[in-house]
């Protein structure tokens, strides 16, 4: 599957890709519990937004003025 901005997406990944920021909350609780149970709780809110390629790389060029970027992926 095309994703349009020169990625693709494998069938074996279709079923757990995460395509909006809404849908990755639910990783970052569960990333955070399980940290919060290893007794390393997290004392701040981490942003996180899903972001086109395009996005992305405006914003490394840009990297100064970004703090944190996440982005997790499987190139086939």
């Amino acid at each position: 599957m095309s994703l349009g901005d020169g990625r693709s997406l494998c069938m074996e990944c279709l079923g757990s890709a995460v395509m909006d920021t809404g849908e990755c909350q639910p990783l970052y609780h569960s990333i955070r519990d399980y940290y919060e149970g290893m007794n390393m709780k997290l004392d701040q809110q981490i942003p996180m937004l899903l972001v086109e390629r395009q996005a992305l790389n405006e914003a490394m060029e840009g990297e100064s003025k970004v703090s944190v970027f996440f982005l997790l992926f499987h190139n086939t």
